[in-house]
């Protein structure tokens, strides 16, 4: 009977230790994310206390600014994700076949363009008005490309 009460114990201690890594594995990649943020948008703050931005078109050029900083970094990380999931695909290790990963992996980066392109020049937009329109679409590509910079951390 104590021999059966250690090996549940020592089961648990190892379930319990597993779950905190993936837990520390998380936090990690939500403070890339966050930094990776904090830097784009200082970039973007410096950008709007430049003199000749007055306008919401001039403070929109420092939005895409960073806009175009941060889909780059999405672009990049998925085709490093993508060229991984290909050499998967060519060299299975016996557990898992991985000949749809790349396929998957493409079809979602795709979904999730076509994702944000209707939430935010379509849906989303439709409740701001004038000049603002233009600040907040810009604004929510932004805020959806970190969620997928995010979401393709998580992949393998």
């Amino acid at each position: 009977m104590k021999e059966f009460f250690k090996s549940i114990c020592i089961g648990s201690l190892l379930v319990m230790t597993t779950a905190h890594a993936d837990v520390g594995r998380e936090e990690e990649l939500d403070e890339a994310v966050r930094q990776f943020a904090a830097k784009v948008e200082a970039v973007w703050q410096q950008c709007l206390k430049r003199p000749d931005v007055r306008t919401t078109n001039d403070s929109n050029r420092c939005l895409v600014t960073m806009l175009r900083a941060t889909n780059d970094a999405v672009e990049q990380k998925y085709l490093a994700k993508l060229e991984k999931a290909r050499d998967m695909a060519k060299h299975p290790d016996g557990f898992a076949t991985y000949e749809t990963v790349p396929g998957l992996l493409e079809e979602s980066q795709a979904q999730w363009k076509k994702y944000v392109k209707t939430d935010c020049d379509g849906i989303g937009a439709e409740s701001a008005g004038g000049t603002a329109r233009s600040t907040f679409a810009l604004r929510c590509e932004y805020q959806h490309a970190l969620h997928r910079l995010r979401a393709l951390d998580a992949w393998f």
